[in-house]
């Protein structure tokens, strides 16, 4: 049963690794933007930039296959 419950929980992180990556990414982003000033604004404009660009990077790379 142990065996089990470390299979279904590594499974959980194999597929929401990422997803929870970039919610947080975003997140940040969102509250930097809001928050700060100056060159945080080019953090923010980047955290919110790296869901968009992952997005089409793996919608590019899955085409070419």
């Amino acid at each position: 049963m142990k065996a089990t419950h470390t299979a279904k929980r590594s499974h959980f992180w194999f597929v929401w690794r990422m997803p929870i990556l970039l919610a947080a990414l975003t997140l940040f982003g969102l509250i930097i933007a809001l928050v700060k000033t100056g060159v945080w604004h080019w953090f923010a404009w980047g955290a919110l930039a790296a869901p968009i660009a992952v997005g089409l990077w793996y919608s590019f790379a899955r085409t070419r296959k």
